[in-house]
């Protein structure tokens, strides 16, 4: 078993949620300088838009890589890595005139994401076992305020200075900062791998067991499903609303804020509840999915009325904020002796179905019509009641999460 007693237990949550701000800003940048990183590089917008393609592909080999390479380095240096991916690939986007080099620079951002995640998913579960799911919680809800900063960063550099520098710059910076404190501080390691071929043979063993137990890939499922959800109602929200109430792109993108700021919430505001004991695991879980078939719904069947759609949007985000972080808190926790191969599997599915289903949506809409393509988020969360029936019933007993560290 991996000890967890540090001295500096604080500190390093600190320093994650920072790493987690650091990515959230990052992560949100290209995409809302698209348009002047489309001029900056001399090509169109739909052209421009294949970056994040690249920047997809990049993150799933990055993924792969940190599988291997969590077998010989420890996730505190694949993490250090993959912030330095991340700050020098924003740097480069920021500065260059040339396509080609947008395109590796946004490849190597995609492979930063790609060591960051297993590693941020490895060391919190390593370090803080004992409430995991309301410090997964909070991170992930300091990843959502991220997001909101990096925007608000970049429309305050190229209102008062006209510099898209700025705020990569920026985010660059926290990023550089972030190794340092992390480089500073001790971190819980992985047990290292066994040298005799016995012991290998037998770790191989148990870790091919655990990829045979029927309980893991109900938890990934659930996590792919609630991805999946979340990120196809983000994708779609403003082009629903826009169409429903003929309203123009600019009247209709509040709403997407209105539904990050509620994600945001949720996850913060459950972190709380599961910290304070006021609700547990499986409770909250309930809630949550119940909540947002509902909201979603309403969504779907009123995205013509604008209030209606800002205020169910804000709820929807509530409700999902913390099913995410929250089931992947249980699944780590339950399989932390092989936390790096399972931390891999949970991430490569998220990302997988994060890009298939709005695809997918997209593809529906002319068949459809827009209503009922926003019906499809709520439809995935109402399909996640039987698996988590079935993990509810399979696991050995649930925890509260409101321990103090």
């Amino acid at each position: 078993m991996v000890n967890t007693t540090l001295p500096n237990r604080h500190l390093l949550l600190m320093t994650l949620g920072l790493t987690y701000i650091t990515i959230g800003m990052l992560g949100a940048l290209p995409g809302a300088s698209l348009i002047r990183l489309a001029s900056n590089t001399h090509v169109s917008l739909e052209v421009a838009g294949s970056m994040f393609t690249i920047s997809a592909f990049g993150s799933m080999l990055g993924i792969v890589l940190s599988g291997f390479l969590v077998r010989s380095i420890q996730p505190k240096y694949l993490l250090m890595l993959g912030l330095f991916l991340l700050g020098s690939g924003s740097t480069a986007i920021a500065l260059t005139s040339l396509f080609p080099v947008l395109l590796l620079g946004q490849m190597v951002i995609g492979l930063g994401f790609g060591f960051l995640d297993p590693s941020l998913n490895t060391i919190t579960t390593l370090t803080f076992q004992e409430r995991l799911a309301s410090d997964m919680n909070t991170l992930h809800g300091l990843f959502g305020l991220g997001s909101l900063l990096g925007p608000l960063i970049l429309a305050f550099g190229l209102h008062l200075f006209n510099s898209l520098e700025l705020s990569y710059f920026a985010g660059a910076g926290v990023a550089a900062i972030t190794i340092l404190l992390i480089l500073l501080q001790r971190i819980p390691e992985l047990p290292r791998q066994a040298m005799n071929v016995l012991q290998q043979r037998a770790a191989n063993s148990e870790q091919q067991n655990v990829l045979r137990q029927g309980f893991l890939w109900l938890m990934v499922l659930q996590v792919s499903i609630f991805a999946a959800a979340e990120i196809g109602f983000g994708n779609w929200i403003v082009t629903a609303v826009s169409q429903s109430a003929a309203l123009s792109l600019a009247q209709a993108a509040p709403v997407a804020t209105a539904f990050f700021l509620g994600l945001t919430a949720g996850r913060l505001g459950g972190a709380q509840l599961l910290r304070r004991g006021w609700m547990s695991e499986a409770s909250l879980l309930y809630a949550a999915l119940c909540g947002g078939v509902v909201c979603g719904i309403i969504v779907a069947m009123f995205s013509g009325q604008v209030l209606v759609s800002y205020v169910a949007s804000a709820l929807v985000g509530c409700c999902y904020g913390p099913l995410e972080p929250s089931m992947m808190a249980i699944t780590s926790r339950r399989f932390v002796h092989a936390i790096g191969p399972v931390s891999s599997i949970l991430i490569i599915s998220t990302n997988a179905t994060s890009m298939i289903v709005p695809v997918a949506m997209g593809l529906l809409i002319p068949a459809l019509g827009i209503n009922w393509v926003m019906a499809i988020p709520a439809l995935c969360c109402a399909f996640a009641v039987f698996p988590m029936a079935l993990t509810n019933r399979a696991q050995p007993g649930v925890q509260t999460d409101h321990h103090d560290g």
